[in-house]
């Protein structure tokens, strides 16, 4: 890949050490805490769970973390990285992990070098750097001869800069999708779970109140690029040609992930792994049980031919509360007001990331500069 800054290879700009590997005579002697592969996220560490092992003097000099330091994954998905910035130097690593330290502070940013290997993951050029398409991993000699581009340092700054203003427009979207989403749980056991212990509610049992089939086997030659999903244990599998069932209707997984619900209002291919349910509006809002089946345990009902699984039998006989439908109504449209508030703000994130990425590439190839009082 060509690029408008100049090339500089990782080696000649950063001190590379791959980490200690593990080994039973570690858990002999003080213990001390080292962070592993999946304690490295893109950008962040998750520091829940970490573990301990031996470190000697001489290993706790060479293994040890300073402000500023990069650790990459080695394997896994290989080149994730962050930048360590807790004060406590109590913390080392292990093999899966390399360390890079500039050389020269003035003449790397580091936020630029984890910039561009989420860059390089992003459009798979991590398999040009490793050289396998399966279990690859990134060797100490690989990353050191990486070619990097290298702008000015005060270039590489003002990247930094303008790439963190996307990245704090992601986090903060993230931040509240997590808070919309707990505001939905406590919506749902509100409306729904708190409701089932209600005397003025007519309890009633499922099969009185919908219709519930098998879902019809799907050959692979049929699994093939058309108009109407394919819906299996895990969500939409794939496309048919035609269609089997009329929207709407609620999809439950009744083998695999089962208990799984989905709620679809266009036509699609229910296949064997699923149950489908179809009701009358008359009695019962279809959206209303959706949400109702959403905040149920039907994963922990039954099993069918000593496999397990939902047995739709035993799903039939579970007994269900029922307001009137104009009050199902009411609760259904707001559960779904918040799950649309959540489905709008994944879908800012997803644009803001896209953004970000073409972004990065523009800036990292040279074909922009970012110049003073403007962000790219």
């Amino acid at each position: 890949m060509k690029h408008g800054w100049p090339l500089k290879k990782v080696g000649e700009l950063f001190d590379v050490q791959l980490g200690k590997m593990l080994s039973p005579r570690a858990k002999e002697g003080e213990q001390f805490p080292y962070l592993a592969n999946f304690n490295v996220q893109w950008g962040k560490f998750n520091l829940e769970n970490v573990k301990s092992m031996h470190f000697t003097e001489s290993e706790r000099e060479k293994y040890s973390l300073k402000q500023g330091d990069i650790l990459m994954c080695e394997g896994g998905e290989v080149g994730r990285c962050a930048i360590w910035h807790e004060r406590s130097t109590n913390f080392y690593y292990q093999k899966a992990l390399h360390r890079l330290r500039p050389k020269n502070k003035n003449a790397i940013n580091p936020y630029f070098m984890c910039i561009y290997m989420e860059h390089v993951t992003a459009n798979n050029g991590v398999t040009k750097i490793v050289g396998e398409t399966s279990i690859a991993h990134l060797t100490r000699e690989k990353l050191c001869a990486l070619k990097i581009p290298r702008p000015s340092k005060d270039q590489q700054d003002k990247i930094v800069k303008t790439i963190s203003t996307w990245d704090v427009a992601i986090e903060k979207t993230e931040r509240l999708i997590a808070a919309k989403e707990k505001q939905f749980k406590w919506l749902l056991k509100r409306l729904i779970s708190d409701q089932k212990n209600n005397p003025k509610q007519q309890k009633v049992k499922l099969g009185e109140v919908c219709t519930l089939e098998y879902g019809k086997p799907l050959k692979e030659q049929d699994r093939k690029a058309g108009k109407y999903p394919v819906f299996g244990s895990n969500g939409i599998v794939g496309y048919h040609d035609k269609y089997l069932i009329e929207g709407p209707f609620i999809i439950v997984g009744r083998k695999g992930s089962a208990g799984m619900v989905q709620y679809s209002i266009v036509d699609g291919f229910p296949i064997d792994t699923t149950f489908y349910i179809k009701v009358q509006e008359q009695q019962i809002s279809l959206l209303f049980l959706y949400y109702l089946l959403l905040g149920s345990n039907l994963n922990k009902m039954g099993l069918q031919s000593g496999v397990p699984g939902l047995n739709r039998n035993d799903v039939h006989k579970v007994k269900i509360q029922l307001s009137s439908l104009a009050e199902q109504k009411r609760i259904a449209n707001i559960l779904d007001a918040a799950k649309k508030d959540i489905a709008l703000l994944e879908q800012l994130t997803y644009l803001y990331r896209r953004q970000k990425r073409e972004i990065m590439q523009k800036l990292l190839m040279g074909k922009w500069r970012v110049t003073p009082g403007n962000n790219v």
